[in-house]
């Protein structure tokens, strides 16, 4: 099988289009189905895909909070909406990266099936028989002939297998290159955002406004009272010291909320970063191996797969966002309503990418 042409592209977004691709050696979507189904070792229940069912389910997760947040269907508690702007923000879970860790997977095993023992076996075998016979003897000289036609073939088998041996090696490098530089990517964009939140201050206009959204609120609930009768002058200072007692609340939840969502992205950042220099560490060894094609070493590329499931399966946050509490109780969808405004204002922020300094929220 002759390599086909490298596919370029230049798409230079996190977990965009693959740079290099050997579409030759891409399977259908039939046959990588249908291998992701099967098992991983004989005797065992796991299969290729189990391992990546973690990832995908945070895949969907993901994908239905984005359809919720254009469609402004789902509602999710603050603690929820916090994991999964960032995890939004920081484009890590993609179909891209699913399909390039199935694809190195589906790869990997095509490496591992190339049996270049059983053809070296009986070239060695067959040449010694050469060297045993008598090339004056008729008899010995149509066998010796049969025998040379027999190695040459099997010669000839080797050397497609190695020309399949390098074409796999060569994608399965340029995949777990593409995944590593696409972490680096996000792990730039997580320190960007943290950096970002560092310096965000609360009490500007968005501030300001979500205070009067407050007010508002209660003003509409004071002229719906007074409509259905006298109102007492405890009742009016009643709902201005509640009004007050919310307004700090909501900032402090929001300083909260912040300080919270900088802690995500300081854990993806760093699991980023942890990931990214053990993938360059391995694609190294990984490269050497492939030029060094006569001990035919796949461990490395063995310890890469490990490596990307471990990319896609361990990374944890446990976001606790505060409950509320006394008036805050009584007023929780208000509350509620405030704080993921808030948030939906600084991942808005956030998704401008541009360093503006310190900013007033």
């Amino acid at each position: 099988m002759s390599p086909s042409p490298t596919k370029h592209t230049m798409d230079t977004s996190i977990f965009g289009l693959r740079f290099k691709s050997n579409e030759s050696l891409q399977p259908g979507a039939a046959d990588l189905a249908t291998f992701l189904r099967s098992k991983r070792l004989p005797g065992r229940t796991e299969t290729h895909q189990d391992e990546l069912a973690v990832f995908a389910g945070s895949l969907e997760r993901v994908a239905a909070y984005e359809q919720g947040l254009v469609h402004d269907m789902v509602r999710v508690d603050s603690s929820e909406r916090m994991l999964l702007g960032v995890l939004s923000h920081t484009r890590f879970f993609r179909p891209a990266l699913r399909i390039a860790i199935e694809e190195y997977t589906y790869h990997l095993h095509q490496l591992l099936q190339l049996d270049f023992i059983k053809p070296e076996k009986f070239v060695r075998s067959a040449e010694e028989e050469v060297n045993r016979l008598n090339s004056k003897k008729k008899d010995d000289q149509q066998k010796i002939a049969r025998l040379q036609a027999l190695i040459e073939q099997r010669k000839r088998d080797l050397e497609a297998l190695s020309k399949q041996r390098q074409m796999l090696t060569s994608e399965l490098c340029h995949i777990a290159a593409y995944v590593r530089d696409n972490i680096v990517k996000i792990q730039q964009l997580c320190e960007d955002a943290i950096a970002t939140l560092r310096d965000l201050k609360v009490g500007g206009k968005k501030t300001e406004q979500l205070i009067e959204d407050l007010k508002a609120h209660f003003k509409d609930e004071v002229r719906e009272r007074r409509q259905m009768g006298a109102i007492t002058t405890e009742y009016l200072e009643s709902v201005k010291a509640e009004v007050a007692q919310l307004s700090q609340r909501l900032t402090q939840l929001v300083l909260g909320d912040v300080r919270i969502v900088r802690g995500i992205y300081e854990g993806f950042a760093e699991h980023a970063k942890r990931h990214a220099a053990l993938l360059t560490e391995l694609i190294g060894r990984a490269e050497r191996a492939k030029k060094a094609d006569a001990g035919r070493d796949n461990e490395s590329f063995a310890q890469i797969e490990r490596a990307l499931v471990a990319l896609i399966s361990e990374f944890r946050a446990d976001v606790q966002a505060p409950a509320p509490r006394g008036a805050e109780a009584r007023h929780e969808d208000l509350l509620q309503d405030k704080r993921q405004e808030m948030l939906d204002h600084v991942f808005a922020l956030l998704m401008e990418q541009r360093k503006a300094g310190a900013r007033t929220i």
